[in-house]
């Protein structure tokens, strides 16, 4: 699967507690995401930014795809 972000699955269909690789719009990077790791901290902080995107721990999450 391709890692442009046009490609990526929306985060409103996002499931922190499974793995998967997430699109920072900001600084337009991937990042593995853990769900022991982020988890938590995503349920408790991460806020809708505008539509399709959240922001959480200084980014902007726009998409993800399953690892």
């Amino acid at each position: 699967m391709s890692n442009d972000p046009d490609a990526l699955r929306s985060m409103s269909e996002f499931d922190p507690s499974r793995p998967a690789l997430v699109h920072d719009q900001l600084n337009d990077e991937f990042f593995e995401w853990q769900p022991a790791r982020h988890g938590p901290d995503y349920e408790r902080y991460a806020n809708p930014w505008r539509p399709g995107i959240v922001a959480w721990d200084g980014l902007l999450l726009d998409g993800w795809r399953p690892l």
